[in-house]
């Protein structure tokens, strides 16, 4: 599932922290680190935040690879019918 973004002074984010709980523990396992930022709202420093356009790229290789795992395993399992 795809999270919504937030903008705050024209940039375009998300929360890690916002995130449902399987995206936030592969994000914090699988993410690149340096692209995580730092925004300071009002009093508030969020120090979990992503660019939105990493996060859709970082969801799409991630999507991919689950594909990449469960097509073998159909394959197979086709071919095991078939045999």
């Amino acid at each position: 599932m795809r999270a919504t973004s937030e903008i705050y002074k024209g940039i375009e984010f998300v929360r890690i922290s916002s995130l449902p709980e399987d995206q936030k523990s592969a994000i914090w396992n699988s993410f690149d680190r340096e692209k995580i930022i730092k925004i300071l709202k009002t009093d508030a420093l969020m120090n979990d935040c992503i660019l939105y356009r990493d996060y859709l790229d970082w969801l799409g290789q991630i999507r991919t690879k689950i594909i990449e795992v469960k097509n073998p395993v159909e394959e197979q399992s086709v071919l095991l019918r078939t045999a």
